[in-house]
């Protein structure tokens, strides 16, 4: 095996195994989700071969939904009551965070999905010599991705990307996962935060409370409200 594949096949051994990974067919987040302005509550479905949904809760009240169904996105907002497509920038966004591994597919099943990992020079963050993977999906979209040599497991990732795509520029964001726990013989991570490694100032935290594997979900779900 070459140097990258070493790594994605400690990862996920460390993770729980192919086989335990590729079991997962579709999966249930419940993430509490905390910005400095708001804080909600969400549920996230996926699915293979790669859809997903997510519902998001403010004040008790459904306020927002935005799907992917494989090929096109959509979103729904209470205040304007219809639902509409999503644009194009939006799309791609719910499109790679289905793609990405840790929530439904795993690293070492995204070459033979169209994407691309090369090994990247180690990196030392705060003590830790970190394993380096440059993501490259195979719409262009890039990610960097630190692999933890203690664990194993991938606790940080660095993009270019907008943490709202309406909203926000596009900061260079790290994200931190920690908080590992076994479900169904799979390691997730049930807590995560984003910041802006420029400034170091924190946008974003989230704390999963819980986690359902291959719930029964009916498909159009991530076609229509």
């Amino acid at each position: 095996m070459t140097a990258d594949e070493v790594i994605v096949e400690r990862h996920t051994k460390a993770v729980g195994g192919r086989a335990a990974i590729e079991a997962i067919q579709s999966i249930e987040f419940d993430p509490h989700i905390t910005d400095p302005k708001f804080e909600e509550d969400g549920t996230y479905f996926a699915a293979r071969p790669g859809k997903m949904r997510i519902d998001v809760n403010a004040g008790g009240e459904h306020v927002f939904t935005e799907g992917f169904d494989g090929q096109k996105g959509w979103q729904w907002e209470r205040k304007g009551g219809a639902q509409k497509a999503a644009t194009e920038k939006a799309t791609a966004a719910l499109r790679h965070g289905v793609e990405l591994s840790g929530k439904l597919f795993g690293l070492h099943e995204l070459k033979a999905r169209g994407h691309r990992i090369e090994l990247a020079d180690r990196e030392n963050i705060d003590g830790i010599q970190y394993c380096v993977l440059r993501l490259t999906l195979n719409d262009g979209y890039s990610t960097t991705l630190y692999v933890d040599p203690n664990s194993w497991l991938i606790t940080r990732r660095r993009d270019v990307r907008p943490l709202h795509v309406h909203v926000d520029p596009t900061p260079t964001i790290e994200q931190c996962s920690s908080d590992f726990r076994t479900i169904s013989g799979v390691q997730l991570a049930f807590a995560s935060s984003e910041a802006d490694l420029q400034s170091g100032k924190l946008l974003e935290t989230t704390v999963v409370r819980g986690v359902k594997i291959n719930p029964s979900l009916v498909p159009f779900i991530f076609e229509e409200l």
